[in-house]
């Protein structure tokens, strides 16, 4: 048993001799070029690796003073093709009947009054009939106002009797100008009795949306058109801009639009007009551009990136995008502070162009941040 003891006396004291020889070479090798990341008194991991001035690790990372770059003078913005409303008609019949008629396809050419669909309808024959007494109306209301009047100057009539007659005469015009357009915008004269009626295009433009089917029957009240008639030799492009940019852009701004289907192709704009509500999702406003498109190869709906040129000569905070380091969620960057210390910052970006990346916020001019070498160093900071 005495022998037992010793031997078991002997292990521990060798076991803890030989931790303590381990420990202190380990504290003896962090001297080569990294200060200890956390303190011996049971305090948790830092946030931040400092490295010895001469340190190897120095030699693989390069560090630059952030500053205000003229390349911010140019901002890329997320955007969509959309068809310019100001030359689109979206066809809607103004009566219900059915379709007997169908006159064009998508994809063809159109000129203002062209007929596009025949419709056949039992309501065409009662707005004639409405309009024939309209008419009969406003011409037995204009006789009587003129015989009023001429009563009037004779002293022979109240002013009462005067103003009924005259509230008459209104009434009978404003019927008929009512009737008449109805008329008017199918193309049918109120004397010519009509079953079948046309419903033509306001703009030249081409076909490039249709929901009617021959014998289908259609409501005035239906929301969606017959059909879509566009001028594709201009596009709307919707872009998105945060709400931080709002000052860097103006009406009158010139754009560039790059889309992925033509690499390398560019296609210039005019900024036209700038949304009045920001977006509480995505914290940006709508900027309408005008885009000239000859040949047509801008399609609505395409995905599209807007080069908006800086017109008020504003400047930003720019690094380049190898500097940030993003997981999808969150963006950040390895700032270096004196002695050598490197932390990991999270900032807010803007979209990358061309190498380049706009700090919206989280960074401001003169602070330094490592640029290459920044995933690398980004690892020894989360490792503590």
């Amino acid at each position: 048993m005495r022998r037992l003891s010793s031997l078991l006396t002997t292990v521990i004291l060798r076991g803890a001799l030989g931790a303590a020889l381990l420990g202190a070479g380990a504290g003896c090798g962090k001297g080569g070029g990294e200060a200890p990341a956390a303190a011996s008194n049971g305090e948790g991991a830092r946030d931040f690796i400092r490295l010895d001035p001469g340190s190897p690790r120095l030699d693989f990372i390069k560090i630059e003073v952030v500053k205000e770059s003229s390349k911010g003078t140019e901002m890329s913005l997320p955007g969509r093709v959309t068809f310019d409303e100001d030359h689109t008609q979206r066809v809607a019949s103004p009566i219900d009947g059915r379709v007997v008629g169908i006159l064009v396809k998508p994809g063809d050419k159109v000129r203002a009054g062209q007929p596009l669909v025949q419709l056949s309808s039992p309501q065409v024959g009662l707005l004639q009939s409405d309009a024939l007494k309209a008419q009969s109306d406003l011409s037995v209301a204009q006789k009587a106002i003129e015989r009023v009047h001429k009563l009037q100057g004779d002293g022979a009539i109240s002013d009462k009797e005067v103003a009924q007659v005259e509230g008459d005469f209104k009434k009978a015009r404003s019927d008929y100008a009512r009737s008449s357009a109805q008329l008017k915008a199918l193309g049918v004269a109120p004397g010519e009795p009509a079953v079948n009626v046309s419903l033509r295009a306001q703009i030249p433009g081409v076909v490039v949306e249709r929901n009617v089917l021959a014998g289908q029957e259609v409501r005035a009240d239906q929301a969606m058109p017959l059909l879509t008639i566009s001028s594709l030799d201009a596009v709307w492009v919707l872009g998105d801009v945060y709400e931080q940019d709002l000052s860097a852009i103006e009406p009158g701004s010139a754009v560039t639009v790059t889309v992925p289907a033509y690499p390398g192709q560019k296609f210039a704009g005019t900024v036209k007009h700038i949304g009045d509500v920001v977006d509480a999702t995505t914290r940006t406003v709508k900027v309408r551009c005008l885009v000239a498109n000859p040949d047509h190869k801008l399609k609505p709906e395409m995905f599209a990136k807007v080069l908006v040129e800086n017109s008020v000569g504003r400047k930003f905070i720019t690094v380049p995008s190898k500097a940030v380091l993003s997981d999808g969620e969150s963006s950040v960057v390895v700032v270096a502070t004196e002695g050598n210390v490197f932390r990991a910052r999270k900032v807010e970006v803007g979209p990358d162009v061309d190498g380049w990346v706009r700090i919206l916020a989280g960074l401001t001019a003169g602070e330094k941040i490592v640029t290459d070498g920044a995933i690398f160093m980004k690892k020894e900071v989360d490792r503590r």
